[in-house]
């Protein structure tokens, strides 16, 4: 089967048996009833999704909510309080280097909160963004990752969304080619995966976070990428070189190593830049940082008064040391 076809079924397979989440379904429901019909699917992923992070009370599910209309969601959001700028102006921000990110939250009933921090983007941007069409690695990025959809509108919805996700699979061997050893195997192919999708970002996370994530998703990655190689090798992409060891059939050429460095430097900007924006739309940004920051230290980080009132002035120096000392720590 050729890879492509054999992604989609893979995909297909692990989301039919994908376990009954509760929490998250109670959130994407409120998330679509607020949002006034506008949500088309929400797709869980992350660390979470992984449980490559413990859960506290401070953690958020990293979700992306797509939708079909900016403006009619957030005009649903700040309608049921959960959003509080103005909805053009944050719909404006979303057609800007989708997605816009932004904090949801719900109570149950038995009074247990659920937070979720949603990637907002249309879904046919999500789309491209997870073929060989997209504009940067954002997306690509973390969803060759495991994610499933924990809620669709509709099943032209679920099966739109999980052609994204089996496509964000399938275009890692055109992003990961001049990185991978001679030869390699499902492991090293995906460690690789890892190490260089997360080299590529400006990450809070310590040295050593790709081999984590990979121990962490082990179990569900290799299994699927042993099989993706053996599609790429049916494809004439890839050649056997032993038992469940492949090698490129051809040669990575200087040209195609030039464009994808400019691809990663071209990402690492438009991710950087999304930071900007990030603070006009997620609310509470700052104590979302700054919890995060103390879950990677393990130590409290208790912000200067002049800090807290002036991020984006005094916050800087702090940052700066943050992560240039964030390796260093055992």
């Amino acid at each position: 089967m050729p890879a492509r076809e054999l992604a989609q079924s893979l995909l297909r397979e692990r989301a039919a048996a994908a376990p009954a989440r509760p929490a998250l379904t109670a959130l994407a429901g409120a998330l679509a009833a607020a949002a006034d019909g506008s949500v088309r699917a929400v797709v869980f992923f992350g660390s979470q999704r992984s449980q490559a992070a413990a859960r506290n009370q401070w953690s958020a599910f990293d979700l992306f909510a797509l939708t079909s209309d900016y403006g009619r969601f957030y005009r649903g959001l700040r309608a049921a309080g959960q959003l509080r700028r103005a909805p053009g102006f944050v719909a404006w921000l979303n057609g800007w280097l989708p997605p816009n990110q932004i904090s949801f939250r719900v109570q149950a009933e038995d009074g247990v909160g659920f937070h979720g921090k949603l990637g907002v983007i249309d879904e046919a941007v999500f789309a491209r963004e997870t073929s060989a069409a997209r504009r940067d690695h954002f997306c690509a990025g973390r969803l060759f990752q495991p994610a499933e959809i924990v809620y669709a509108a509709d099943e032209a919805a679920r099966t739109a969304t999980l052609d994204a996700l089996a496509s964000a699979h399938f275009v890692t061997l055109d992003w990961i080619r001049p990185w991978l050893p001679e030869s390699f195997d499902a492991a090293e192919y995906c460690r690789r995966l890892l190490q260089v999708s997360l080299s590529r970002e400006i990450r809070p996370e310590p040295a050593g976070r790709a081999d984590a994530l990979f121990e962490a998703q082990r179990p569900e990655l290799v299994p699927l990428y042993a099989r993706l190689l053996e599609g790429y090798r049916n494809d004439g992409v890839l050649r056997s070189v032993a038992p469940q060891r492949y090698a490129l059939a051809q040669a990575v050429a200087a040209p195609e190593r030039k464009r994808l460095e400019a691809y990663f430097r071209r990402s690492l900007f438009r991710a950087t830049a999304r930071w900007a924006k990030y603070v006009l739309t997620f609310e509470a940004w700052l104590d979302y940082i700054v919890r995060k920051a103390e879950r990677h230290t393990g130590e409290p980080l208790v912000l200067a008064p002049r800090e807290r009132r002036f991020p984006l002035l005094f916050l800087w120096p702090r940052v700066f040391r943050y992560l240039r000392d964030k390796d260093k720590r055992p």
